[in-house]
């Protein structure tokens, strides 16, 4: 009879033990959804509407704003993970160049153009998106940790080194073709500057590469749409 009853505090202690976990692992999961909540709508970009993009610089004026680096920096670190296209134009539409290319363009794939730019130029570079990048064969784009290594050297204007051996990127040297970037990081020259914020997407062809060089074969699939979001600079 002593065993039954220790049975049955041993069962009804279980049965115990067993609803506390359970409640624990229901409130650890609401609080994971608050949380996801609370998150996504400190994210501004979720809730507007993206319309088609004239990316020649011809800015769609429903709903732009106009931001500063607080807004843009956190924009870029998000590019890679989020695969869009962040652009940076001059106050008149042309493009605002921020880097240079360092790569070969002999051996860039055989799909890559550069929508911004003339052929003279066509390793000056306005914005950042990775699958151009990819396409170029940048240096960082194997790994999150290297592309945010990358954006790090471009804010601060210091020298992102090639892990491959090739050519290093200087952030701090000239390189815009109407700006003096001399001795000067992202963040240094633009500190006091304000942008319009204009958010769209466009249509892009996605085509897998088989091999790189100008003689890739290549195959067309379906087109998508992608995200773009462009910074002009804002003169008030």
């Amino acid at each position: 009879m002593e065993n039954a009853v220790d049975a049955l505090k041993i069962a009804f202690a279980l049965f115990v033990f067993i609803m506390a976990l359970s409640i624990t692992i229901f409130m650890f999961n609401m609080a994971k959804e608050t949380g996801d909540i609370v998150l996504a709508s400190s994210d501004v970009t979720a809730f507007m509407e993206y319309k088609e993009q004239d990316l020649t610089g011809t800015i769609v004026k429903d709903g732009d704003r106009i931001v500063g680096l607080e807004t843009i920096i956190p924009t870029l670190y998000k590019y890679y993970k989020e695969r869009y296209t962040v652009v940076f134009m001059n106050a008149d539409g042309t493009p605002l160049t921020i880097y240079k290319s360092k790569t070969n363009p002999d051996l860039w794939s055989t799909n890559y153009t550069n929508k911004y730019y003339e052929e003279t130029y066509k390793s000056y570079v306005c914005s950042f998106d990775i699958e151009e990048e990819t396409r170029r064969h940048e240096p960082w784009v194997g790994s999150a940790s290297s592309c945010k290594e990358n954006l790090d050297k471009f804010l601060s204007g210091e020298t992102f080194i090639d892990p491959s051996g090739g050519e290093n990127y200087d952030y701090g040297s000239s390189v815009d073709i109407k700006h003096d970037w001399e001795n000067k990081g992202f963040i240094e020259k633009f500190k006091g500057t304000k942008f319009r914020e204009s958010l769209g997407e466009y249509v892009v062809d996605e085509i897998d590469d088989v091999t790189s060089g100008d003689t890739s074969a290549t195959a067309n699939v379906d087109p998508k749409t992608k995200r773009v979001i462009i910074y002009t600079i804002y003169n008030g």
